[in-house]
């Protein structure tokens, strides 16, 4: 369902982050689960497995590239190497051919010497993601000028700018992209919170659709809605500006930086469940967008359900999106209200 982020990426591996406390489990997208069936997760770490090894002149050399040289009164912040590969022995004693520099390879190296192996792993993450960043970006720059295209590229140069500036400022830490848009979560009522607050003030004690039912069709609402790819600002249904506090634009930005992104630059963020980091502003934009395309993919595509579960999902949901649009472009009502809790005992049905 939706579009697939557009990306041809290499070498990378699963993130181990020694920089930043990491979120709460429930906000990431099926924390660890997501990676062994994400098929692009899995190239990428297949690729960057083979070049682990410090002893190798190839990685070496790679590290010299992005490594400034620590040779006293230098500003060398990146090695250019010649000459034939032919033993560890031979690369070391290579000299950088950058104006200004001329010094040895093992200047721009000096700091692995007493590197452990998990400040060599986070400084490999970052080196190998600066390539596949560079390389996404002359791919995607070759591609015709559409919306999603151009605000990927500018995405993409934003997370190269902070990885290379990391590997030369602190190589063994992986790098705070929270700096360019913020941190996760963005908006102080959730869109799961505010799906529960919807179901308890809707649907408790009332006869249109019993509660238990309507959580059944909120845990698939949320499960589709944190694997949909969101309309390009330029296919969004016609809105008023005025009545939201920052752009679509902006959040799709921040959709994907967080949410699409980790997928392949694995040293920059874990990957955030989009229901748990967004919640008024994305779901007034998103939710007609998504309630048709949702349909149109239930109805045409999904040949895998059980049938039981397809029947009950078809009957229900259109009954609940016409009650949830309507409370959702209501700004007063309690839906919004972060204290507006679910009974406990409930909750339970919205475990993934």
């Amino acid at each position: 369902m939706g579009g697939v982020l557009s990306i041809i990426p290499i070498l990378c591996n699963q993130r181990q982050d020694h920089n930043r406390p990491s979120p709460p489990i429930d906000e990431l997208l099926m924390y660890n689960k997501w990676k062994s069936n994400d098929l692009l997760y899995e190239y990428v770490k297949s690729k960057r497995q083979r070049l682990q090894n410090r002893e190798m002149g190839h990685t070496q050399r790679l590290i010299a590239k992005y490594s400034s040289c620590k040779f006293p009164g230098c500003k060398c912040k990146g090695g250019t190497f010649t000459g034939i590969e032919r033993d560890n022995f031979g690369w070391i004693n290579s000299i950088c051919t950058r104006s200004g520099c001329n010094h040895q390879l093992s200047d721009h190296i000096e700091h692995l010497r007493d590197a452990s192996t998990v400040e060599f792993t986070v400084l490999m993450k970052l080196i190998f993601d600066i390539i596949n960043t560079k390389l996404t970006l002359k791919n995607v720059s070759k591609k015709p000028k559409s919306e999603r295209n151009i605000l990927l590229k500018f995405i993409f140069e934003l997370v190269y700018n902070v990885l290379h500036k990391s590997v030369l400022i602190d190589p063994f830490t992986l790098p705070n992209i929270d700096t360019i848009y913020g941190s996760p979560p963005f908006e102080r009522t959730n869109i799961e919170q505010v799906l529960l607050n919807f179901c308890v003030h809707i649907f408790n004690d009332n006869n249109i659709l019993e509660l238990e039912n309507a959580l059944i069709v909120t845990k698939f609402v949320l499960k589709y809605f944190d694997t949909w790819m969101w309309n390009i600002p330029q296919e969004l249904l016609k809105y008023n500006s005025q009545e939201y506090s920052k752009s679509y634009n902006y959040y799709y930005r921040r959709f994907l930086l967080h949410c699409c992104l980790p997928r392949c630059i694995h040293s920059i963020s874990l990957r955030y469940r989009p229901t748990k980091i967004f919640g008024q502003d994305v779901l007034k934009y998103t939710l007609k967008a998504f309630r048709i395309q949702l349909q149109v993919w239930c109805y045409k595509k999904n040949i895998l359900w059980e049938e039981h579960t397809k029947l009950f999902c078809l009957n229900y949901f259109p009954i609940y999106m016409d009650l949830l649009e309507k409370e959702v472009f209501n700004d007063k009502s309690p839906i919004w209200d972060i204290n507006y809790k679910l009974r406990e005992r409930k909750t339970n049905i919205l475990e993934y």
